[in-house]
């Protein structure tokens, strides 16, 4: 019976396996979106609103599920408040509205090659803070993998790197990328009695939280929000149902499995997704740099995700 037992636990964990690395194809696409919604509501809604509102539809959802089938364990969301908002300043709060405030200041370029960091970041705070074992094997395969993303961010040009200049936009994605880098680990290393979902939606919670006091802020110093249209409508749900639902459940469900590094990996390949995007609701078109960037990037995410020496 034992033997039964662990040969069906095992089995089960090998699906689950499988899923998460259906997931590292998946998740890039979900946060590819975000990006997307980003750049096309500058002008339209304010940031900080912005991401208030995503924060807060998604809460309203998950807490909708929740109630649906009795799931809120109230005595376990007091046990573990303070590592929730803990999580939820860093993965939703300066995660989200700084990054939308430093589409205003920053180029899109800037932002790309900044947060192309963070898996070079995660995997040495990994090494550093957990003792998570970095290989040569893998060093070299995220090595591709920013090669890869410079690529596309120069656009072939590699020289164009060299004229870059930073502005107070760069330094909020630099704290985004740091914060995202430390989300992901905390989600792997910080213990909860939560279900990846429960946990999830309480972290949404405390990401509205976190925001409301920078929306009174912005409101006093921007005016009222402008008034609501299907325009708005249609990207908050975009907001919700991909850029948050879908990306931050895959991807703590591939931290969860497979591990930080590799998570955190998987942001390699969003701009091949993000120019996927702009192909089918941009009209843009696909460069040659897109595809060398992508002969560097595929290899290195499967280089990183290699477990044996």
């Amino acid at each position: 019976m034992d033997s039964t037992s662990s040969s069906q636990d095992k089995g089960l964990s090998l699906y689950k396996d499988r899923i998460a690395w259906i997931f590292v194809l998946i998740c890039p696409a979900f946060f590819a979106s975000n990006m997307v919604m980003a750049r096309a509501m500058v002008g339209v809604f304010p940031p900080i609103a912005m991401a208030f509102m995503r924060w807060f539809l998604v809460a309203l959802v998950v807490f909708a599920v929740l109630m649906a089938y009795r799931k809120i364990p109230f005595a376990i969301l007091r046990a573990e408040a303070k590592s929730i908002l803990w999580l939820a300043s860093l993965g939703m709060g300066l995660c989200g509205g700084p990054v939308y405030m430093a589409g205003e200041l920053t180029t899109a370029t800037n932002i790309g090659l900044i947060y192309s960091a963070a898996p070079l970041c995660i995997a040495l705070l990994a090494f550093i803070r957990f003792d998570e074992p970095l290989r040569m094997v893998q060093v070299a395969g995220l090595a591709m993998g920013l090669f890869g993303v410079l690529a596309i961010i120069a656009r072939g040009d590699l020289g164009f790197l060299t004229a870059l200049r930073f502005n107070g936009g760069d330094l909020l994605i630099l704290m985004a990328m740091v914060s995202f880098s430390i989300y992901s680990l905390g989600l792997k290393y910080s213990a909860s009695s939560l279900t990846q979902f429960q946990r999830f939606g309480a972290m949404a919670f405390g990401g509205a939280l976190w925001h409301l006091p920078f929306v009174i802020w912005e409101i006093a110093d921007r005016g009222p929000w402008p008034e609501w249209n299907i325009t708005i409508v249609m990207a908050l749900m975009v907001l919700v149902f991909s850029a948050s639902l879908g990306a931050y459940l895959s991807y703590g469900f591939i931290v969860t499995r497979l591990g930080a590094t590799i998570a955190g990996s998987t942001l390699y390949l969003s701009p091949i997704y993000s120019a996927a995007m702009a192909v089918l609701f941009l009209g843009e078109v696909i460069e040659l740099y897109h595809i060398i960037a992508a002969c560097f990037i595929l290899p290195g995410l499967w280089l990183v995700s290699r477990k044996e020496p």
